[in-house]
């Protein structure tokens, strides 16, 4: 008799529709562990250093999700200046 077993890790199922949805997320996460990092300061110093590199990387990811949004609006808006441009010349 033999066992079949997946060796993969399922994909997560998210409500999350858009980039700007999830920049929020990651956001709320980094400023909540951000206070837990300043709470925990002077207590536990390996709770501080943790939350503290969690509420850096989530502020980051918030930065670069920002920065992928307004690529895309500058990327959309060239567009509409192409067609416009084409449009005009016929």
């Amino acid at each position: 008799m033999s066992i079949k077993i997946n060796h993969f890790a399922r994909p997560i199922e998210t409500n999350v529709k858009t980039s700007i949805e999830a920049g929020f997320i990651e956001f709320f996460i980094g400023v909540i562990c951000a206070c837990f990092a300043y709470f925990t300061y002077d207590e536990a110093l390996v709770l501080f250093v943790s939350t503290a590199l969690i509420a850096v990387v989530c502020f980051l990811l918030t930065i670069y999700n920002i920065y992928g949004v307004v690529q895309d609006f500058r990327t959309q808006k060239k567009k509409r200046v192409l067609q416009d441009e084409l449009k005009s010349d016929e």
